[in-house]
Order: structure tokens, then sequence, then C-alpha cells
């Protein structure tokens, strides 16, 4: 039976996540099409295999393993690829609790998710991440926000729920002709080490 040997997945920017498959995703036309999931490494057999074994993980009795591994981490993002489930939620309630030092943060393009999460434990909170093909229904959502991907013709509202702004980024770097913005992620421009240096998509 296929178990992979860390839970925890690394990168440069989010320093570590938990990576969930994309047929998890119910995706903007715009998340799809620039969807950074469907290329390179974190798309390759291994990844997507480890994803879907996580996702299944998330739902199941025994998180033991993946509390040991998260006490090392003062921050770890959740769904750094794909999206929670309802399922997921008990764990990562259980989750939250038994690492009460670690902050678990990251974003969602499902309300239902976020309304779920946000607001019951200090160290456990999502974004909900919307963009310009983003449903009427997403922008009812009362919470915090994080828009994009930013495609160079898209015009970010005026509007103080969202807290951080991802411009459109391959293999690490920012697509070019597209204009800063003053809210644009810093890790993702490299201008920072990574998101712990940050904190700002969960310091709200």
């Amino acid at each position: 039976m296929y178990s992979p040997q860390h839970i925890l997945s690394e990168n440069k920017k989010c320093d570590v996540s938990l990576n969930l498959p994309r047929s998890n995703c119910t995706p903007t036309k715009i998340c799809a099409f620039c969807c950074y999931g469907r290329r390179g490494p974190i798309n390759w057999g291994y990844s997507t295999r480890k994803q879907q074994w996580f996702s299944d993980y998330l739902a199941g009795s025994d998180i033991s393993e993946l509390v040991r591994e998260c006490r090392r981490y003062t921050a770890v993002r959740l769904a750094g690829t794909g999206d929670l489930l309802l399922s997921h939620l008990d764990n990562c309630f259980k989750l939250a609790k038994a690492c009460p030092a670690s902050q678990f943060w990251g974003m969602t393009r499902k309300t239902d998710i976020a309304r779920e999460i946000n607001g019951c434990l200090p160290n456990l909170s999502l974004l909900v991440s919307v963009d310009a093909s983003s449903p009427a229904s997403t922008w009812d959502y009362q919470g915090k926000l994080c828009f994009g991907p930013r495609r160079a013709q898209d015009t970010v509202p005026v509007d103080s729920r969202i807290i951080t702004v991802f411009p459109y980024h391959l293999g690490g770097k920012v697509v070019q002709g597209i204009p800063r913005h003053k809210k644009d992620c810093k890790a993702v421009y490299h201008e920072i080490t990574g998101c712990s240096e940050c904190g700002r998509c969960w310091k709200w």
C-alpha cells in the first residue's frame, strides 16, 4: 500500500504545505486556465499520487503522523494545491487543536468551507479566493478575500475584504506585462524569503 515518506510538501514560497488533488477544486474560468497545479513537477505522477493519498488520509480516522510533522513548523499552508472537502474539516480542527503553536492557513474557492473554518480557532483560517471571473455568489461572501490569479487586463476592486493579490505567475516568475498592485504578494516577486516572513494571509 502506498504511503509517502513525508506528508508535508516543501516549496520556497510557502515553506511547507498540505497538497490536495485538483479534482477537489471548483475552479473559475481564469483559475482553471492559470492553474499552476497543471504544470511542472507538482503535476507529475508521484506528486498527484501523494495528493490523492493525502485527501483520503485527511478524511480518515488517524492523523497522528500529520500532527507530528506539523508540530515542527510555525506555519503550514492548507491546500497548497487543490482544495479542501467538507469531509476534511473535522481533522482540520483536530490538527489545529493538537498543534497550537502552528498557524494553519490557506485559500479556498468554496465559501461553505470558509464559513465552517473561520472564527473557530485562533490558529486556523482561510481566505476565499476570487478573480475577475468569479460568480456573484462568491463575492457575496462577507469574510476576508484574496484576489488571483490577476492577469494584466484584470482590475482589482477597491474592497477592504481583499487582503492579498496574487499576480499570475508561472515557474516562479510573474508573467511579463502584469503591472504591480499595492496588495501584491511580495513572496511572488521574491522580495521576501517566503510566506512565514510576511504572514499577511493569516494575520487579519
